[in-house]
């Protein structure tokens, strides 16, 4: 919660204090019949309009943080010529090992059949979903990886995430290149 929140929320808890202290002074001092009900419902009007609003806002900002990246749905490798060799789709994934895969264990895009798959690690990053998008971590042991983002090469460190961006390509172990659309 933002500075903004925070204030708007005590001011909220602030005015419902008042109101209830109000109240409970009326229905001390006023007799009963209709003006205790009218300045009742007076005072607990503008607590029961601010907390409505509250819960609008609220849910309409739980709305805005919905798991959401239509921009990127897929993921391309890419030959010497730029054109995609294979694609893998995106779509209800959370969670994706990249590398090669053996006996052992299974990735879910598997470069063990590409030229350069000597300088690929088994389990050389990992792309996950978190939030408002995908996030690339470098776990190789050897030749890393590297994002190209309008022409200029990002090194990320090794186990820490990068936020991809849609027309990002991910170099792998410098030679293996996959596009991200």
């Amino acid at each position: 919660m933002n500075r903004k929140q925070k204030a708007s929320v005590l001011l909220d808890a602030g005015i419902a204090l008042c109101a209830a202290l109000c109240l409970y002074f009326l229905y001390n001092v006023m007799e009963s019949g209709a003006p205790r009900r009218i300045i009742t419902g007076a005072l607990l009007l503008p607590p029961a309009l601010i907390l409505i609003y509250e819960c609008l806002c609220w849910s309409g900002s739980a709305k805005s943080r919905k798991i959401r990246d239509p921009e990127i749905s897929t993921l391309a490798l890419l030959g010497e010529d730029d054109r995609p060799l294979r694609i893998w789709d995106l779509t209800g994934k959370v969670g994706l090992l990249i590398g090669k895969s053996s006996e052992e264990y299974q990735v879910d895009i598997d470069l063990s059949d590409t030229d350069y798959h000597t300088y690929i690690d088994p389990e050389h990053a990992l792309l996950n979903f978190q939030g408002s998008g995908w996030w690339l971590q470098d776990t190789s042991d050897r030749n890393g990886l590297s994002i190209i983002r309008k022409g200029k090469e990002l090194l990320p460190g090794r186990n820490v995430p990068s936020k991809l961006e849609p027309g990002d390509v991910i170099r792998i172990a410098h030679y293996t290149r996959i596009a991200v659309n």
